[in-house]
């Protein structure tokens, strides 16, 4: 039923009926009820379609952005697979490259190895060479030197004076008999002169004789040679 039908309804008048005021009144109301009524709906079928509306493009672009992001993600794939394949082929030649190099710089530093080989043993044998020419001469001069301070030392010897030694008659016969061993046991005891023993010397029966410290003289040397100590002054002394 249309609103128009209210707004134009006549009611026949009857002895007993209603009011025709509040009749009026109430069908005014009630019109206008209607119409409000009428307004709301418009306004809510508005509202539906604008929400029709939006649900429509949030679908399609809902669609669109799968369609994207689906999109995307095949291309990345594909540049990926893409990348890795090229990676893989430099990689490759990098390698080859890289074994080539390597072959060629082990063959120089092997070239390069026997040729220092080659100069070093040469240098090693000018060495020796050198090494034994010099020893040679550093012998000579050695031997050289050997036999002058020998000599300059026979020669010293013989100016220093002869220690008189307190002998027995058995031990001078010796002197005689030996006279390169009397001539060591002049240099030896021309050696102890001005030493000091290291240690006590005492005789077979454990009496001291003399004591540590003590500085050996020619009479201390007589002494010992006397009393047949001369070896023990010779310990003594640590020569």
């Amino acid at each position: 039923m249309k609103i128009s039908n209210f707004q134009n309804k006549q009611f026949n008048r009857t002895l007993r009926g209603y009011d025709v005021q509040e009749v009026d009144i109430f069908v005014n109301d009630l019109l206008n009820y209607c119409q409000s009524l009428n307004s709301e709906i418009k306004n809510l079928e508005k509202r539906l379609f604008s929400f029709e509306k939006q649900e429509q493009i949030l679908k399609t672009t809902l669609v669109t952005a799968e369609q994207t992001a689906a999109s995307i993600k095949q291309n990345a794939h594909t540049k990926a697979k893409n990348i890795q394949t090229l990676a893989e082929q430099k990689a490759i030649e990098l390698i080859k490259n890289t074994e080539s190099e390597t072959k060629v710089y082990r063959n120089n530093i092997n070239k390069c190895f026997f040729n220092y080989e080659r100069e070093l043993r040469l240098v090693i044998d000018r060495f020796y060479s050198l090494a034994r020419k010099h020893m040679e001469t550093l012998e000579n001069e050695l031997a050289e030197e050997i036999r002058t301070t020998v000599s300059n030392l026979d020669v010293e010897f013989n100016m220093i004076p002869k220690l008189k030694l307190v002998a027995n008659n058995s031990s001078n016969s010796e002197a005689k008999a030996n006279p390169v061993a009397n001539k060591f046991k002049e240099r030896e005891t021309a050696t102890l002169l001005g030493r000091v023993l290291k240690q006590d010397v005492v005789n077979s029966e454990g009496y001291l004789i003399a004591r540590k410290d003590t500085v050996i003289t020619p009479d201390l040397i007589n002494s010992f040679i006397g009393k047949g100590l001369y070896g023990e002054l010779i310990v003594a002394a640590e020569i």
